[in-house]
């Protein structure tokens, strides 16, 4: 049995809400609760992302959309202000040119209105030169994705995405808008510092908990998201997704260059973010600095985090409701991170040795 027990200690002493939950080989390593209940409900802000990309791999599988053709191909409106040859690969990869519409503050004014959310997108023209670098598309990605998925599937997406990946995965307690009858599971954030006290104050409001926002808002916990990552990891085939179509999420789209918008060099795939190894809080992936190319998943705000390596045969998820400023937050994130990367690859040497 690998020894997970510094990433462990590392996440109590972080402190809580949180729940670190680590598989090795398929077998449930870690299942660390702190200051939570079995129940408890986060909102993993960007983790959120890897159920929505997958979402949109399983509809091009299906047939129901195609990631290379135009988003106004199923939304026709958003063709407007020039954005007509922007793709669905483009959006996935963060290439759309919509880092942000009207500024931060606008897209959270509007971000759990969805009709007022694409209104804005569809009206919106995109930065120059989009398909030249990512731009990272914090909360227009998501719904630009999630209009298309819609209007392409005939269905609302947060039953779209129950029936198409949540379902097959047993991912009972995952709500894309979580019901006001799961509100009591919702866990609170808690802010370190001014700032990030006022942005806790923000998204602890019923309304943005109960809204669908895809690019953050999936109400998750620790268990079904590392049943989705170990499928991923898997190959697909428990959500009806083929080998070929996860290769192509993980398909690197960039060479890690510095986003001004993420704040922090980001090694894209087609919907997920990579890993890649290197030194300091902004050298290497957030997915931590032992990451390799093999690692994919994706950093929630340095909040939340939740990845698989299929190389390593290691799935990890780190939720939790402690909001920090930068650099801080993703440090102690990352040695979360580094120590069970650690634990494996330490147990890989003394098998060897």
């Amino acid at each position: 049995m690998t020894d997970f027990s510094r990433a462990v200690e590392l996440a109590r002493r972080r402190g809580g809400p949180a729940h670190l939950r680590i598989l090795h080989r398929g077998r449930l390593e870690v299942d660390e609760r702190i200051r939570v209940g079995p129940e408890a409900s986060f909102w993993p802000f960007s983790v959120s992302k890897i159920a929505i990309a997958t979402l949109v791999w399983a509809l091009h599988e299906d047939g129901a959309l195609d990631v290379d053709e135009p988003v106004a191909a199923y939304w026709p409106e958003f063709a407007r202000a020039g954005k007509q040859g922007i793709t669905i690969r483009d959006v996935l990869r963060h290439r759309s040119g919509l880092p942000r519409v009207g500024g931060t503050l606008a897209e959270v004014a509007a971000m759990a209105d969805w009709g007022r959310a694409t209104d804005r997108i569809a009206r919106a023209a995109p930065r120059p030169g989009a398909a030249e670098a990512p731009a990272y598309e914090w909360l227009a990605w998501g719904f630009i994705l999630g209009e298309a998925a819609q209007r392409a599937a005939g269905r609302a997406l947060p039953g779209l995405l129950r029936e198409r990946i949540l379902d097959p995965i047993g991912a009972e307690g995952t709500f894309l808008g979580l019901p006001a009858e799961e509100r009591w599971r919702a866990v609170p954030f808690i802010g370190r510092d001014p700032g990030s006290a006022a942005v806790a104050a923000v998204l602890n409001r019923r309304r943005v908990r109960e809204a669908v926002i895809p690019a953050g808002g999936v109400s998750t916990r620790a268990g079904d998201l590392a049943r989705l990552l170990e499928a991923l990891r898997g190959g697909g085939a428990a959500i009806g997704l083929s080998a070929g179509s996860v290769r192509a999420m993980r398909e690197p789209s960039n060479d890690g260059e510095f986003d001004r918008f993420a704040g922090s060099r980001v090694w894209w795939g087609n919907g997920v973010q990579l890993g890649h190894p290197g030194s300091g809080p902004l050298g290497a992936s957030a997915l931590g600095r032992r990451s390799s190319p093999s690692t994919f998943g994706h950093n929630g705000s340095n909040v939340s985090i939740a990845w698989t390596d299929p190389e390593r045969e290691l799935t990890f998820v780190y939720l939790s409701a402690i909001v920090e400023p930068f650099p801080v937050n993703r440090l102690r994130l990352m040695a979360i991170e580094d120590a069970a990367f650690e634990a494996v690859d330490g147990a890989g040497r003394g098998a060897h040795g």
